[in-house]
């Protein structure tokens, strides 16, 4: 397939923040995106994660502790056909059971726009395509929808102190499941109020049939 860079237009595209230099904004990702170098990009090994990392360091995205990895949006590498791992569910549990309104909650803040870059299982560069609320109003509303729904179940294991499995919303777009590794030979249990819910820990996904759609073959 011949790789190609798709940018939705939208209110969330902005200049370089004056406040805030050290990020990149979505516009400025999506010019560097245009003219990079993909063949010099390493094919990760065993941690999937370093593919991003890699990719973030190349293109002037500094490791933070904010919620979104650039001033407006965020960068997502995938590899074609598998999931995308969105962020850590205990994080997220205390605006779960507070029930936060979509828009307002971590996830729905970082997910309001993002920068899909993708990669064939080879580390070949197949496309890139920014989404965003405004641009995609319905891919956003249907985020809204599977996250309502997979946090109708997480509060009901929390209220029958059962524990929780990999559960995907109805329109197949979300999902939580297992994400985790050992520190010193155990995994740390996902808790919330001294209820496990389970051995290891989880995070919110994007399920792997979305970007087979975002990018067709």
């Amino acid at each position: 397939m011949r790789a190609s860079t798709v940018i939705a237009s939208s209110k969330f595209v902005t200049h370089m923040s004056t406040t805030n230099n050290a990020r990149p904004t979505v516009a400025d990702i999506q010019k560097r995106l245009a003219t990079f170098p993909w063949n010099t990009l390493e094919k990760p090994g065993k941690n999937k994660g370093a593919r991003g990392q890699l990719l973030e360091t190349a293109l002037g995205v500094p490791n933070s502790s904010d919620i979104k990895d650039l001033v407006d949006g965020e960068l997502k590498t995938f590899t074609y056909g598998e999931t995308i791992a969105c962020t850590l569910l205990h994080h997220c549990l205390p605006e779960i059971m507070s029930e936060v309104p979509f828009e307002d909650t971590k996830l729905g803040k970082k997910m309001e726009q993002a920068i899909y870059v993708a990669f064939s299982k080879k580390n070949d560069f197949l496309g890139t395509v920014t989404l965003n609320k405004d641009s995609h109003p319905q891919h956003y509303t249907e985020l809204q929808k599977d996250y309502i729904f997979i946090c109708g179940a997480i509060r009901t294991a929390i209220e029958n102190k059962t524990e929780l499995g990999t559960t995907t919303g109805p329109n197949k777009l979300l999902q939580i499941r297992t994400k985790a590794s050992k520190t010193n030979g155990s995994y740390t249990p996902l808790t919330y109020e001294g209820h496990q819910l389970k051995n290891k820990g989880m995070a919110f996904y994007i399920c792997g049939q979305f970007g087979r759609k975002l990018i067709p073959k």
